[in-house]
């Protein structure tokens, strides 16, 4: 039975309620007396009279006027706001109060998923219009709506507009200007910077610190340190992964229950009591993890922020359970757990969810453990769709970059646990998922804004267009939509079957792809291959291991301290190495690949082998065709080597049309450059030569052999652009580029370019990769056959191995049919020659692309095969003589594409 308004119960709230408020005006009041006033404001009854106007003074209080209230009283805002049906009219802040308290309270829901995000922005945006004069309001708005974008980026995986919320605090600090309060803002927004990295990169000893010390310059600013405190919970489970490892052994479970919840229900307490319970999954005490799986069990059925850990977390105790007693006796349960979170995640965009790899991972291995081995399967490469999504929603290379450092790994991973159960076509599915992902996300949003307008998101589009990619939270926004649209993020990243592969390998006259993987723990390495025709096998490579290999490690340390213009002389120490690595790669790989695997069919063979490779991690980085046998064979001499970033970029690059090659294009020659590097004299004579001899009807920019500049131009940037954009057929399809390469794989710094000549008007002589695939798909109607790069590392990545996002990878990724980069900085004199010979067995031997590199590299190697009629003497003679060319001058040069 309720009360009525004059009941002594309800006077006696109303008195407590009127103390309450009193005491808050005075500023003697915690966050608990404010839940306890809400709580006793509940017992009267709805329509009561001094119900709403207690509520709305508290929240006038609250504001003072409008501001914005102490965080640690949002989650009472909500429950205020509801009492109050019409403002008290001695009131007359309340118009304030009232929007700056439901600024709060929505970004108190969203942080509790309670509201969507764009929702939420949308009705702060419609807040802030009520107030653009009136700053105290208007600021708390928007520190409202920074906290929802800075929560639904988080939630998104949008590590890029994370990481912007630190720089938007600098700019806010800018504004503010020298005042006191400057110096301590700084240092919090450069701390907020490295937190956000250190948790970017794991290093959770780093973030116990940094929070500390985030503490200590909110105490300095007079602010509660308390508000900067990580969700509860979170600290213990901070200690526990840095700390020693802690002895519960003369604790019950009981009391390391009450040890980390206390007496209260707490799910994040109950997951750090869960861990200790398990002793980070080593425990073997049956009745502790019995204890465990009901404290887990509780912690799922508890909504909240901590609800999806919790419930994975109950899958991975009854995993561990299962373990324990050597069966599969709680299996299903934790398979149904994850399954149903899994359908939860997929409500709130699937792979896009930070717990995604995850929860899917688990799932695998529990499918695997109870007999599904293609449940797993499937559930594993689910997994792997978290990187793809990942790799579109980040804007800044850096922080993607960090962000899919695992893919591959993880990729190669699955793999091997494909190739047990005899999976081969899950274990190409598993290695293609993670590799290229910045290439691919590159290449996926360049049309972006008529995709979102297909859609029905004109309203996004006219963002894109007006405010660009990098506006907060924008990108991984419009990314959603592109998910949806297309039906999932597999059906964006098209992994290729095995039927695809061979179909492409067909197009393009190959006969196999084959996947390298390097040895990893007591995993030999190995090589998957996908042949032409029959089906695909799997070979076992004991020696193929980087680690530990000294052929391998001075190999990988001598290769970053090349550039063309240096001499042979100070070559030798790279030089050395290479030729010690040759034998490596023979006994390693391309032996027991040429004779355990091509040598079983070759006499129905009319030719040697052509390989198209992807090797992984740092085997991407050795020079496969110069693998050496005990003879002094090279491999070049026995097969064909190409390489490919992925199976799904050679089926793309496959599937182009092929562009006829004739004496049209652009040569550039040595243009002169404003940074270091030095001139390139035989570079400048090679493409004078090439030029010359093979494409005459192309347009010649850059210096001539003598140092003058080219009539045709000094070889800008501009220059190179133009050509590349254009569709004009007298353009040519062939490009030609005897410069300097830039390459540095730095990861705040990372950039492959052309260094060209500087544009008159000022423009730098850079040409990026990224700026070439967004320059070569804004025209689809431009066809270009052949981009032949004699610069150094063109083919090296900048985003690690992997990623294989390097300027010969651009090229293919914007269309070009065929690319020939280079894995190392390439001699001068003897690349001069070996270009002369490619465009000789190109143009004049009517050779296909990648056989005239073949065979422009076999003369080089075999000093007895007769040099053309048409090369000029003083470009033979450059070298001396083709036996001191040696493996450095034919070997760094990479075919990919047709």
């Amino acid at each position: 039975m309720e009360n009525g308004p004059d009941a002594p119960s309800d006077a006696a709230v109303v008195a407590r309620c009127r103390a309450t408020v009193d005491a808050m005006a005075a500023g003697a009041v915690e966050s608990n007396d404010v839940s306890s006033f809400v709580a006793e404001l509940n017992t009267l009854s709805a329509g009561h009279p001094q119900r709403g106007e207690l509520a709305a003074t508290m929240v006038t209080l609250l504001t003072e006027g409008g501001g914005a209230p102490p965080l640690k009283t949002m989650s009472d805002l909500g429950a205020l706001l509801s009492m109050v049906d019409t403002a008290p009219p001695h009131l007359l802040a309340w118009p304030q109060a009232r929007d700056s308290g439901r600024a709060c309270q929505l970004a108190h829901e969203a942080q509790h998923r309670k509201i969507d995000g764009t929702a939420a922005i949308a009705e702060l945006d419609e807040l802030a219009g009520r107030h653009a004069d009136f700053p105290p309001t208007l600021n708390a708005i928007e520190s409202a709506r920074k906290a929802v974008q800075l929560n639904t980026a988080f939630h998104r995986g949008d590590e890029s507009s994370v990481s912007g919320a630190a720089e938007a605090m600098g700019q806010m600090i800018d504004r503010i200007g020298d005042v006191p309060q400057s110096a301590p803002l700084r240092e919090m927004q450069a701390t907020m910077q490295e937190l956000l990295r250190s948790m970017r990169t794991g290093d959770w000893e780093e973030v116990r610190a940094l929070l500390d010390r985030l503490r200590g310059s909110a105490a300095t600013l007079g602010l509660d340190p308390a508000d900067f405190a990580v969700p509860g919970g979170s600290e213990a489970i901070l200690s526990l992964i840095n700390d020693p490892e802690p002895d519960f052994s003369d604790l019950t479970a009981e009391e390391i229950i009450r040890k980390y919840t206390g007496d209260s229900a707490n799910p994040a307490g109950k997951l750090v009591a869960n861990y200790a319970l398990l002793r980070g999954g080593q425990e073997t005490d049956l009745d502790r993890i019995d204890r465990a799986v009901e404290l887990m069990r509780e912690a799922a059925d508890e909504p909240g922020p901590m609800q999806d850990a919790a419930r994975n977390g109950l899958a991975i105790t009854l995993w561990r359970r299962a373990e324990v007693l050597g069966t599969i006796e709680g299996l299903d349960e934790a398979q149904q757990v994850l399954e149903d979170l899994i359908d939860d995640l997929r409500g709130r965009g699937g792979s896009a969810n930070r717990p995604w790899t995850d929860v899917q991972n688990l799932l695998a291995q529990i499918k695997r453990r109870v007999g599904n081995r293609r449940g797993s399967d499937v559930a594993g490469l689910e997994a792997m769709y978290r990187f793809a999504h990942q790799a579109l929603v980040e804007s800044d290379p850096a922080t993607a970059r960090t962000g899919l450092r695992e893919a591959a790994t993880y990729g190669m991973d699955f793999a091997r646990q494909c190739l047990v159960t005899g999976d081969y076509a899950g274990a190409m599915h598993a290695l293609d998922a993670g590799r290229g992902l910045m290439l691919f996300a590159e290449v996926e949003v360049l049309d972006l804004v008529p995709r979102l307008r297909a859609a029905g998101r004109d309203d996004l589009a006219r963002r894109w267009e007006v405010e660009g990619p990098t506006a907060w939270g924008l990108r991984a926004e419009a990314v959603e939509v592109l998910v949806a649209a297309a039906g999932g993020i597999d059906k964006l990243l098209k992994l290729p079957t095995p039927s695809d592969v061979r179909a492409a390998l067909r197009s393009v006259d190959a006969d196999a792809l084959v996947y390298l993987l390097p040895a990893e723990g007591y995993q030999p390495g190995m090589a998957l291959v996908v042949p032409r025709e029959g089906p695909m096998a799997y070979l076992p490579l004991t020696y193929l291991s980087v680690r530990k290999e000294a052929e391998v490690e001075g190999y990988l340390a001598a290769l970053s301290a090349l550039s063309r213009e240096l001499s042979p002389a100070a070559q030798a120490p790279f030089t050395n190495r290479l030729d010690e690595l040759c034998e490596w790669a023979w006994r390693a790989a391309i032996g027991p690949l040429l004779d355990r695997y091509f040598a079983r069919d070759v006499e129905k063979r009319d030719r040697t082998p052509r390989i198209v490779l992807i090797p992984m991690a740092e085997l991407a980085a050795i020079p496969w065709k110069a693998a050496r046998n005990a003879e002094g064979t090279y491999a070049v001499e026995l097969a064909a080597f190409s390489q490919a970033v992925s199976a799904r970029e050679f089926c793309a690059n496959a599937a182009r049309p092929p562009v006829r090659l004739t004496s049209t294009g652009l040569v550039v020659g040595d243009p002169r450059t404003d940074g270091l590097p030095r001139d390139l004299p035989a570079a400048r004579l090679e493409a004078f030569e090439v030029h010359q001899a093979f494409l005459r009807a192309a347009k010649y920019v850059g210096r001539r052999p003598n140092g003058s500049v080219s009539p045709s131009g000094p070889g800008t940037a501009d220059q190179v652009r133009a050509w590349l954009a254009t569709d004009k057929p007298q353009a040519g399809a062939v490009l030609h580029l005897a410069c300097h390469g830039q390459f540095a794989s730095d990861e705040q710094t990372a950039k492959a370019s052309l260094l060209l000549a500087s544009d008159p008007a000022g423009g730098h002589g850079e040409l990026g990769a990224d700026e070439i695939v967004r320059l070569l798909n804004s025209n689809p109607n431009r066809q270009i056959g052949l981009v032949v790069m004699a610069a150094c590392h063109t083919g090296r990545s900048i985003h690690g191995y992997d990623e294989a996002y390097s300027l010969g990878t651009a090229f293919l990724a914007g269309g070009v049919r065929t690319v020939l980069s280079t894995q190392w900085a390439v001699p001068d004199e003897a690349t001069s020659m070996l270009m002369y010979l490619f465009h000789h067995y190109l143009r004049t031997e009517r050779l296909p692309p990648w056989q005239a590199l073949r065979a422009a590299q076999l003369c080089m190697l075999r000093p007895d095969t007769p040099m053309p009629d048409t090369m000029p003497a003083h470009l033979r003679e450059l070298v001396g003589g083709r036996e001191h060319a040696g493996v450095v001058g034919w070997a760094g040069f990479v075919h990919g594409g047709h």
